[in-house]
């Protein structure tokens, strides 16, 4: 608190900004609620070393259950950062860290993070405290590694990396049982690092128990978005982006099964047995691909939502709900885990991509594709528009491919942007009239 209360004094103009932005998102009471208590928890796992014996530092996807099951609360930077952007208050920190000498195609993320941290900002507002350990994987973004590893430099902290090998088009099962291979036997150096930074022995049955919970959260996630699926969708992008939030960060996964399965009694209720409800399908229903402009909701519950145009699907959120069943023994989860995050959606190959979404075209009965090219997250725009001349090709659907950045509002620009998205809906309207006929 007291740190908080010293970045008002500082900072008055941008707490203002940062209530404002918090206060415009599409959040129910519980859902704030479960935002608060994860941005908190690391500030108060000291106070209470009874219940957080440690704190670690995680990038994303990382799986956080291994140290979870030796103490560690999980913090992760990218969550404070885009809830910062969500504020509308990344511009000070990405720019203190442009001012630190980091380049401006590097992850707005991390810059928002550093940036934040280095001005003395609390998490609320993309701060993050000195960890006891950290930990990266570079499955989806390389920039993770570095990030990472030169924080626990500067913090002289204990850090543990994650080297996980791309899954190129082509390869076969039984390559991808040889990464399956290579990534067991880091998981195991993993829990030997665990033991010897903290003394104890690995916890497997603590272990079994998290890596079961966290099945069951993300079997709660899938089951409420098959929901959007139906005419009209259950919820829509701008809402799903901070509900999975509970799910990707995994810090309270009792209260995380319950607040999934409430939403799930909500839905169930809602439609019971059938595909379409009052008022029935959108105007047009479109598919996001690549990471949220998280400082833009209105550009989702407005300027499209506008237009009759909503995001009913996004393999961005879903890639975080791919944990599997824990198997009978210790090597057999570790294995299963090795797997759930080598072959994500977020991260398939090209072919693997594009098989996917000719899927999803048909599954969600999509008009249209938003394709967002990402200015400071190169990894996740690789291969769009190989991936949009395929699907335009087979499917002949709309395409609107959107160069702008995740974090940084500096990137977008409303007059241009509208008219390309004006452009957008005028093509899915023509789309939406072949395929009646």
């Amino acid at each position: 608190m007291i740190k908080m209360a010293r970045f008002i004094a500082k900072n008055p103009q941008v707490f203002k900004e940062g209530i404002k932005g918090y206060l415009n998102q599409p959040l129910t009471p519980r859902m704030l609620q479960v935002l608060m208590q994860y941005i908190n928890q690391s500030k108060i796992y000291k106070l209470m070393p009874w219940k957080f014996r440690k704190f670690g530092v995680f990038t994303a996807g990382f799986p956080a259950e291994i140290p979870a099951s030796m103490g560690f609360s999980p913090g992760f930077p990218e969550a404070y950062a885009a809830l910062t952007a969500t504020a509308g208050c990344a511009v000070p920190p990405i720019e203190c860290a442009d001012s630190l000498g980091y380049g401006r195609d590097i992850c707005t993320y991390m810059k928002t993070s550093i940036g934040a941290s280095y001005l003395g900002w609390p998490e609320d507002f993309g701060g993050v405290r000195e960890a006891d350990a950290y930990f990266s994987a570079n499955f989806v973004c390389d920039t993770h590694l570095k990030w990472v590893e030169n924080e626990a430099r500067i913090h002289g902290k204990p850090y543990f990396a994650l080297d996980y090998p791309s899954v190129v088009a082509g390869e076969d099962e039984s390559r991808i049982e040889e990464y399956i291979d290579y990534l067991e036997e880091q998981l195991w150096d993993m829990i030997k690092f665990l033991e010897d930074i903290t003394g104890r022995k690995f916890d497997e049955d603590k272990f079994l128990e998290i890596v079961n919970n966290s099945y069951e959260i993300c079997q709660l996630f899938r089951q409420l978005n098959d929901y959007r699926r139906r005419f009209p969708a259950n919820r829509y992008f701008e809402w799903v982006r901070i509900f999975m939030l509970p799910m990707v960060t995994q810090w309270n996964q009792k209260d995380a099964i319950r607040f999934y399965k409430s939403e799930l009694k909500k839905a169930q209720k809602r439609y019971g047995d059938k595909m379409e409800i009052e008022p029935g399908r959108e105007k047009y229903r479109v598919l996001w691909e690549g990471i949220t402009l998280w400082y833009n909701v209105d550009l989702y519950q407005k300027v499209l939502a506008d237009k009759g145009a909503r995001i009913v699907f996004e393999p961005y959120t879903i890639s975080f709900a791919g944990r599997g069943k824990p198997q009978k023994t210790m090597k057999g989860t570790l294995r299963q885990v090795a797997r759930d995050t080598l072959i994500i959606p977020y991260t398939l190959n090209l072919d693997r991509r594009i098989e996917y979404f000719n899927k999803m075209i048909v599954d969600y009965d999509l008009d249209g594709i938003i394709m967002h090219e990402n200015h400071s997250c190169r990894p996740s725009s690789t291969g769009l528009l190989d991936l949009r001349d395929s699907l335009q090709k087979r499917w002949g659907i709309p395409v609107l491919m959107m160069n702008t950045d995740h974090c940084d509002p500096r990137a977008y620009a409303d007059g241009p942007m509208n008219t390309r998205i004006d452009g957008f809906v005028e093509l899915m309207e023509e789309y939406t009239k072949k395929k009646k006929h």
